[in-house]
Parts: structure tokens; sequence; C-alpha cells
């Protein structure tokens, strides 16, 4: 493979040795680079309406499709790493959890994920989106927006410590066929292809296909076959985290109108398994996912619109687990969820907008599956009741946005939700963004949010050792955050970011009859920490080249203790160096501080580690129809682990992936 990708980057340079010998004209150059500035210096999703990132009360960070095409990414995990105060790690299921400000659960419930704006946490069951978009494919993303800190107040439920809403191109992006290719370590297989047109000003049209292959990293799982009676017939082995999936996006619009959804089935395998048993290859994950949004904006005047749409999400998981050398678990279930929203947008004047709006959800559960038996073709239902269960839930809110005067922008807002299970909740959100100094911003934030109890938690799927609570309330989160942006000189970005979130009723299992749990609102954590990010665009000859940098200090307790697995520090460091129009390098270092164990658990600590990255990327080749990289991950080839639970002590903590590599190539029609 390695041999395989080298050849193909001789043969493209040979190629495009003109190419290369010729550069674009500065006047050319600039305009480009002034666009991707631009691009990054704007955000919808704080305030669901376009505003400069030094003017938004919320701590936000922008990742545009140019910095994608340079960073190497090729998932939408590997493209979180990056942002200050989030960080990835690997479970044994096979999923990956997405740590924010120091906070991070299995399922990644307490983070929104959206795609264009509409809400991908279709998994009633378990409420996180990343059991299906965790190794989301990067290539049509055109932006990526990341809103730190609660945001209930705008989006409702899992809106609870960010909110990352993916962009993807459109039809005027795309203005003709793109498609791309890439290959690399693990038998890594992506393959992507893209169509859209615009006709006559009034109809659009824009299709995406991706698939995606791969062996997953393999990593050697070596266990003490005497510390759990009947491992010895699997262990010790390697993890299974086999992954493949398929998935179709599309957006239509004809006039005011827009028909867009997206489709995807996801199999994969799993890292370690469930009930602390090695898995084989007989233990299965199949999910499909889509959802359809037909949406209309609505001119009433000038300074005055309405946006309307109605949605249908579907979802459904169909698992086969080994949880014993001759014992299988088939779980499964089906989610839907369908509603409609409206939102009016009032421009009071251009120093003013007031927006609100009011959504209206029915979420359905059924279909579902609970098995035993020896083998997955022998399997018997355990399930004492199919019955349905349904929510509705209801919600309405309002912001304003103003500016009293030039340098100062005020937000002020609020959301109530009403659920037919648990009643309502209700959640504000306050802020200013005061330019005190020409280019120094100094800003504060308070909001509240929530997190809705899942399905699963509420107790429908019959479990013999967990069990469901009907009486649970959502969890609750309190933040306050300040900061200041600062612009010292031309092309140099800064910001100093202080977190405070404490969190309520969490749910979580505690103990029920003396040999079982069940799910309750028990404890409260206390998140606060220190962000540090800047940035740095060269000038001159060496435009398009820039350093960037962001630390993190951070501290989570609960029972006066530091959380488990969660790093007090974490940092990365970029640099991009543009050669000339065509060709640039990059290289990215990730340093992730040491983690506690939990209590009970009488390991020793989680240790650090730092990891280089470096890539190769060429531009607009052949007439600006080809682009190429070559990335190289984990360069120095270090051993490193994600945690492990106590349950798994025996086989020590997840190891992941060595050196790695992946070659990319895009073309444009």
């Amino acid at each position: 493979m390695i041999k395989y990708l080298y050849t193909l980057l001789v043969g493209v340079l040979v190629l495009d040795s003109s190419a290369f010998a010729a550069a674009a004209s500065n006047d050319d150059l600039e305009k480009e680079l002034a666009y991707l500035a631009a691009e990054r210096q704007v955000v919808i999703t704080a305030s669901k309406m376009e505003e400069h990132v030094d003017k938004t009360i919320a701590t936000t960070t922008v990742i545009t499709q140019n910095d994608i095409q340079q960073i190497g990414v090729r998932n939408l995990m590997d493209l979180l790493k990056l942002v200050p105060g989030i960080g990835v790690t690997q479970t044994q299921f096979g999923i990956r959890e997405i740590e924010v400000r120091g906070v991070k659960t299995l399922f990644s419930e307490k983070v929104q994920i959206m795609l264009n704006g509409h809400p991908l946490d279709h998994n009633l069951q378990n409420a996180g989106s990343t059991w299906v978009y965790d190794d989301l494919p990067v290539d049509t993303i055109k932006r990526v927006e990341v809103v730190r800190g609660p945001g209930s107040a705008l989006y409702g439920a899992n809106a609870f410590l960010a909110v990352i809403n993916i962009i993807t191109q459109n039809a005027k992006d795309l203005n003709g066929v793109q498609t791309s290719a890439g290959w690399g370590s693990f038998d890594t297989q992506q393959y992507r292809a893209s169509w859209g047109k615009q006709f006559d000003n009034t109809a659009e049209a824009a299709v995406h296909f991706n698939f995606t292959d791969t062996n997953g990293i393999n990593s050697p799982i070596s266990a003490d076959s005497s510390s759990i009676q009947g491992l010895k017939s699997n262990a010790p082995g390697k993890s299974q985290l086999t992954e493949g999936r398929y998935d179709l996006e599309w957006q239509l619009g004809y006039q005011d109108f827009k028909l867009d959804g997206r489709y995807i089935n996801k199999r994969t395998g799993t890292f370690f398994g469930i009930a602390s048993i090695l898995s084989d290859a007989r233990t299965q994950q199949d999910y499909n996912d889509y959802f359809l949004r037909l949406s209309r904006t609505w001119k009433i005047k000038d300074n005055f619109t309405v946006d309307t749409q109605i949605f249908h999400d579907f979802y459904s998981a169909d698992n086969i687990w080994l949880i014993a050398p001759t014992q299988f678990f088939r779980t499964g279930f089906q989610d839907t969820r369908t509603g409609g929203e409206i939102q009016a947008n009032y421009h009071l004047s251009d120093a003013q907008t007031l927006i609100s709006g009011f959504s209206y959800t029915k979420e359905q559960q059924g279909n579902l599956i609970d098995q035993v038996g020896p083998d997955p073709t022998h399997l018997t239902s355990t399930l004492p009741t199919t019955e349905e269960r349904i929510r509705k839930r209801w919600g309405v809110y309002i912001e304003d946005v103003w500016d009293p005067v030039k340098n100062v922008r005020m937000t002020v807002g609020a959301r109530y939700d009403r659920y037919s299970d648990f009643g309502g909740t209700f959640n504000p959100r306050m802020g200013f963004n005061w330019e005190f100094i020409k280019n120094y911003s100094l800003k504060f934030s308070y909001g509240t949010a929530y997190r809705a109890p899942a399905f699963g938690e509420l107790g429908l799927v019959n479990n013999p050792v967990l069990f469901g609570n009907p009486m649970l309330k959502p969890e609750e989160v309190k933040t306050f955050e300040t900061g200041i942006i600062g612009h010292p000189v031309k092309g140099l970005s800064t910001q100093v970011t202080y977190y405070h979130s404490a969190i309520n009723q969490i749910i979580s299992p505690v103990s029920f009859q003396s040999t079982a749990l069940h799910y309750d609102n028990n404890g409260s954590v206390v998140a606060e920490g220190v962000e540090l990010e800047s940035r740095y665009d060269f000038d001159g000859n060496l435009q398009g080249s820039y350093i960037s940098a962001n630390h993190v200090l951070q501290r989570s307790i609960q029972l006066g203790r530091q959380l488990a697995d969660v790093p007090r520090q974490r940092t990365n460091l970029t640099a991009n160096w543009a050669f000339d129009n065509t060709w640039s390098s990059f290289v990215h270092v990730l340093i992730k501080g040491s983690t506690l164990r939990p209590l009970g658990d009488t390991r020793s600590d989680v240790p650090g580690y730092a990891l280089l990255d470096v890539g190769l990327l060429g531009k607009n080749m052949f007439g600006k129809k080809v682009d190429i990289s070559f990335n190289v991950y984990n360069l120095f080839d270090k051993r490193y682990y994600d945690p492990a639970p106590a349950s798994l002590n025996f086989i020590g903590d997840y190891q992941m992936a060595g050196r790695a590599f992946f070659g990319h190539v895009s073309l444009k029609f």
C-alpha cells in the first residue's frame, strides 16, 4: 500500500511539473486567501443568524473546507481533535467518545451534532449521535462550526456542552461533478461522488455519495485467561473494529422551497466487546439512519422573514454481541421522530435582530429485539413486552441580538420545552461582547441547558441487571464564561476564555434491590478551565502559510475528586507551509496529559502522550481540476492508550493505532 501511494504521488508530480513551476498570479492568490479568511470569520450556529466570530457571545471555532484539506483529516473525529476544549477517545463498543471541557460520557449524548442545522440525535435509546456519525467522511463538508457551552436556549435537548454544526457543499459550491478517492493503512478505502447544478436561478440540485471501508486499527489485546472463567478460548486476540458505511445526501431546491436529507447504513464490529468478553467476527453492529426535511423561507417584508420546516427522522439498530464463549445477545429497535418548526426573523434595525420560534415533535420507539442464545442462528426472545413508547414535546424560544452602540453586542434569549413524559424545562441565555479597545473585545455569557432522559434510561428495553426509571428528570447545567479576543498585529488572532459549569441531576446507574442497578438522577460535577488559542497567518511571499496553537487547562470535580479518564491539560500545535499556490505541507502535534482512574480502580494513571502528524497537499493542478494529499499519522509510531473501564483491567487499556498512512485524490469536472 505504501509503495502504491508513493508511485501515485511521483506520477502526479511528473505529470504536473509544468504546473509546479508556473505559479498563479498574485491577484488570484490574494483573492482566494481573502475569501478563505472571510469564511473563518463568520458563524451562523452561535445565534441562528450570521455574525462575525469576534462579535458573538459564544465561544466558537470555525473550520473551513480549506482547513480540512490542509490538515488531511479522514473523518469527523480527526477534525474535532484539533478544536480547543475537545478530545476524542475510543470505546470498547467501536464508537468514539467526544469529551468537551473535561466532561465525557460513553454515548456523547451531551453534545448536539447537526447537519446543515438539523439535529442528528436520532438514537432515542441512548441519545447520542456518535453511533453513526463518529466516522463521518469529510470530503463533502464545506465548513464545521463548533460552539462550546450551553445551547439549549436555541436548540433544546442535548445542546448541553457543545453544538457541532456540519455544513455541506451545495449546488453552487459544486457547479458540476466532483469525485475523490482515498486509500491508507488498515485496508482503509474512501470513495466519494458529488454532483451539483443550478437551473436558471429558480432551481438547484446537489447529490453526494460516500463509501468507506476499513479493517480498523486491529490492535492487539492480551488477556490473563485465568482472570475470567471461560475466557481462555478467545484470548489473547485482536480488536474486531471493522467499519463499513455508505451514505447518500441530497439537497433539492425550487424557488424558496428546499428538500434535503441524508441516508446512512453503517456496519461495524467492536474494539473489545461487552460483558468483559473478547469479541470475534460474529459480533456485528448494523445501523440505518436517515432524515428528510422540507423547508421554505417566506419573505414577508425586506426586514421580516419566516423560516418553516417539517421533518421525519429514522434510526434503527440490529446488533449481535458475544457475551460469553457460547452465548450471544441480540438487541434492536427502531426510532422515529416527526415534527416541524417555524421561526420568525425580524430585523428591527441594522443594529437589532429579534428571532423567535416554535417547534413540535413526536418521538416513537418500537420493533424491539431482545434475544439470547448459544449462537447467532439460535436465539430466543427475552422481552416481557413489545409495547411502543411515544413521547411528544413542544418548545418555544426567543432571542434578541442588539448592538446598543457600535462596539457592544448584547444577546438575551430563552427557551421553554415541554415533554409529555417528564414535564417542562426552561433555559435562558444572556451575554455581551464589548470591543473596549480597537481590535480587542471582552465577552461574557451565562446560560443553562438540559439533556432529556433517553428511552433506554426510562426503562423500555429489558435488562436483567440494569433497570430503567420512569421518574427521571433531565440533566441540567449552568455555565458562565468570560474571555478576551485580540488582534495585536495584522494576521495574528488570539483568544483566552475562562468557563465554569455546574452540572446537576446527572443520570447514572445506582444500586437497586441489592443485586441490581437502576438509573437515577444522582450526583453533580463542577467543571472549570481556561482555553488559550492563537493563530498567525503570514503575509507577503509566505501568504497561505500559518501557525496556530491552542492549550486547555481543565478541572472537573465530582465528590471532591478529579473526574477519571479526562486529562488536566491538552495542547494542539499546527503549522502549514505554502511553498507556492499549489503545494503546501502540514504538521500537527497533539499533546495530551495523563488521566486518573475511577475510584476503586487500583491501576496506575493512564500516561499522557505526544503524537506527530505530517502531510503534503497539492491543490488546483491541471487547470484547477485535481487535488492530491498524502498524510502520515503518528509519524514516530508512538505506542499510546485510551483508558479501559475497571471491568476490563485484566486486558489493560485500549492500544491505539501506530504509524498510519493515507493518500487522497480529488477530481473536478
